[in-house]
């Protein structure tokens, strides 16, 4: 792979992720779960944790999907690395790329069965132009055309590499 030319530099996110904390913080009521989809929203978890005040928790889930099935990116299963209790809790699904929404919508219809106080998306990049359901992220970093090109970096790999840039590029 050729030279990775960042597209949204360190200084970037870090003023991004001060912007959705703060977004955050400010229309939550009371405490914050944010609850990352592994593995590309975990840096993005961890440093949104740190950039909220006050009472502010974390959990992470792993979707599985059809990993053939590239047009609508079906989910299959819903894991939770641990037993998480949402109900009357203020979440925040944290997503590395919102694509199609296919995924998003149904794990945030599954999440809504366990009663949250509110349920919230927030998309570390939206590509919107791709989206083939109606769901809207409440939440976003970065907002990206609908170009090809998949993103690494910032804990984004393409092929297990290049989760360790410290920037967003695409390759």
């Amino acid at each position: 792979m050729s030279q990775i030319a960042p597209l949204y530099t360190a200084e970037d996110i870090a003023k991004r992720v001060a912007a959705v904390a703060r977004a955050i913080r400010e229309d939550s009521k009371g405490s914050v779960f944010l609850l990352g989809i592994l593995k590309g929203a975990a840096v993005f978890v961890g440093d949104l944790l740190r950039a909220i005040d006050g009472d502010v928790s974390y959990g992470f889930i792993d979707v599985v999907r059809d990993v053939s099935d590239t047009e609508t990116a079906t989910a299959l299963e819903i894991d939770y690395i641990s037993y998480i209790d949402i109900e009357s809790r203020n979440v925040y699904v944290v997503k590395d790329v919102v694509s199609t929404g296919v995924i998003e919508n149904y794990l945030l219809t599954q999440l809504r069965i366990h009663s949250p106080a509110s349920l919230s998306l927030v998309a570390l990049i939206d590509r919107p132009s791709l989206r083939t359901v109606d769901i809207k992220a409440d939440y976003v970093a970065f907002e990206a055309d609908g170009s090809d090109g998949a993103y690494v970096g910032y804990g984004l790999e393409i092929d297990g590499r290049h989760g360790n840039l410290p920037f967003i590029g695409r390759v």
